[in-house]
Formats: structure tokens, C-alpha cells, sequence
């Protein structure tokens, strides 16, 4: 079955730090309608509690301001190191945990639906999805998870951070990193995959150009040819060398070329019929991958 998530990922199926009396929050994913992973950025205030578990895996990167952390898992051995920048810590879903620090540190916490981390096992080593865990860990460094970690930083600051294929694709490289990583499934994974047939392919590019004002989601994408996310960006990467996400922005920003030239449409209404959340949204693309503002490409040029 292919997941499709029509609901935002609350701070309800979280252990709750966002609302937590104390914690300054900077940023919030609900707030942008993000819906595969949740995540936040706050400075967070002195801290002692155990957390009953929640059913998805979880990570905090840790931004600034170096901390003693102390943690304890149920039924495993109390875990204490002085966590500063670039830091990570892993926690699989389920268990309940004590937290302890005094410090007032800047992190960033992701939670990722526990059903993508376990279609990234089935999908690259088979098997009973059901069985695999993350394998926590604690005060760690990972260049990769870190990348993924900022680009969520990025998304998440930016003014307009409602680019739910964007952040689909970002889930989905988050969740085979850990299958990868960080589960007990962990070991040599397949390299390749089967390449999809090429009607699947014609029908999903016709798919993304008849619907370029929808919300075209990484879900959405994969239950048009049924088939599985993870297995969608592979193979769409294989195929036309461009991740779904930039596929999807290159024909965005050519309806949007195509709208200028053609029409007197405002750009507000153009940044509605091609995709985009808002007109600074459009602008903010347009502008890095044409070179100039939407306003400027219309404009006539003069002799």
C-alpha cells in the first residue's frame, strides 16, 4: 500500500517540547502544512523528565549553545556527554525516556512518520518491515543526516516553507539514510532498481503538467502509477536525471515563463496557476533559476 498523508503532523504526536512553558520556539512545521515530518527549531530551557514514547523515530540536532545532556533509555544505561554544535542524537520510536539537562540550547527536533522508515527497510532489504528499530544514538556526528538536518533548518526559515514535494523528498532521503544508518536491518543495500516502464513515466510527466497548480506531493506522484515513494525517486532520478522535486520546478517555472510572455495576468495569480504558495515564492525561484524577477521577464525589453 502506498502511504498518502492528508494530515499535518501535529505537535500532538510528539512528545510536546513546542508547547512546553519555558522553551522559545523559532520555527514550527504545522505551521506550514508539512505533513511526512515534523520538526522545530527552539532554544529550549533547563529540562528533567522522562517522555512516555510516541510511535515515530526522532532526531535532535543541536544548533548552539553546548549543553550537558543526560539521557536514559527504558531498560538501557544512562547516556551523559557535553553536546554541543553539529551534534546529533537518535531515538527510535515506542520507549519511554529520561531527559535531563541544564542548559539552554538551540536544536533543531524531527520526527519522521514511523511508516516511511519502515517502507524504507522493506523496500531496500525485503523482509518483515515490522521487525526493524533505529538503533539509537546519542551525542553522534553524521555529515549526511546533518545536510538533511539543515536543509529542514533551511526550509523551515525561509518565508515560504509550504513546498510539500520539497519536503516529501527531504523525508524520504531522511528515512533510507536511517534504514541505511541507523536500523538493525542495516547492511549492504541494493544499489540499483528496476527501471519503470516507460508508459508509467510518460503518464506521470503528463500527470505533473496537467496539474501544476495542485499540491503535487511525493505520494500523490507514486499513487498515479502505483508504485512506492522511495522506489518514485529513484527510479525518476535514474530516468530523467533530476529528482521529482526539481523535475516538477523546472515545469513550474516554465508555465510561469510561459504565462509572462503570453498574458497580463498579476503575478500573484500567475504564482496560484503554476504552484507556488505565493508570488514572493514564485519570485524567490524564478529569480535563481531565470536570472531575474518575474516583473523584469515580462517587462519589454527596450533598444
Amino acid at each position: 500500500m502506498i502511504p498518502h498523508f492528508s494530515d499535518v503532523f501535529s505537535v500532538k504526536e510528539t512528545h510536546g517540547r513546542a508547547v512546553r512553558p519555558g522553551n522559545r520556539l523559532i520555527a514550527h512545521s504545522p505551521e506550514a502544512g508539512w505533513r511526512s515530518v515534523y520538526a522545530l527549531i527552539m532554544d529550549e530551557s533547563p529540562f528533567e523528565a522522562t517522555e512516555n514514547g510516541v510511535p515515530h523515530p526522532s532526531f535532535i540536532y543541536h544548533i548552539g549553545h553546548p549543553t550537558v545532556v543526560t539521557r536514559r533509555i527504558d531498560g538501557a544505561a544512562p547516556e551523559s556527554a557535553l553536546i554541543g554544535p553539529r551534534r546529533l542524537t537518535l531515538s527510535a520510536g515506542g520507549h519511554a525516556t529520561y531527559w535531563a539537562h541544564n542548559g539552554h540550547p538551540q536544536i533543531l527536533q524531527v520526527y519522521l512518520r514511523q511508516s516511511l522508515f519502515t517502507d524504507a527497510v522493506s523496500e531496500l532489504y525485503g523482509g518483515d518491515p515490522a521487525k526493524a528499530q533505529i538503533v539509537p544514538r546519542f551525542a553522534i556526528l553524521d555529515p549526511l543526516l546533518e545536510q538533511l538536518a539543515l536543509a529542514i533548518i533551511s526550509e523551515l526559515q525561509s518565508r515560504d516553507s509550504k513546498d510539500g514535494l520539497y519536503v516529501d523528498t527531504l523525508s524520504q532521503m531522511i528515512a533510507v539514510h536511517l534504514a541505511r544508518l541507523h536500523s538493525t536491518n542495516a547492511r549492504p543495500a541494493r544499489t540499483t532498481a528496476p527501471a519503470i516502464a516507460n508508459w508509467k513515466m510518460r503518464r506521470l510527466k503528463e500527470y505533473i503538467q496537467n496539474n501544476l497548480d495542485q499540491d503535487l506531493s511525493l505520494d500523490a506522484l507514486a499513487a498515479e502509477v502505483t508504485i512506492s515513494p522511495l522506489y518514485l525517486s529513484h527510479a525518476f532520478k535514474a530516468a530523467f536525471g533530476r529528482s521529482p522535486h526539481q523535475y516538477v520546478l523546472e515545469r513550474r517555472i516554465e508555465r510561469a515563463k510561459e504565462l509572462l510572455r503570453n498574458g497580463d495576468l498579476p503575478v500573484a495569480e500567475i504564482a496560484l496557476a503554476t504552484g507556488f504558495s505565493s508570488q514572493s515564492h514564485l519570485s524567490s525561484w524564478f529569480s535563481r533559476s531565470v536570472g531575474m524577477s518575474p516583473g523584469t521577464y515580462r517587462r519589454p525589453k527596450t533598444c
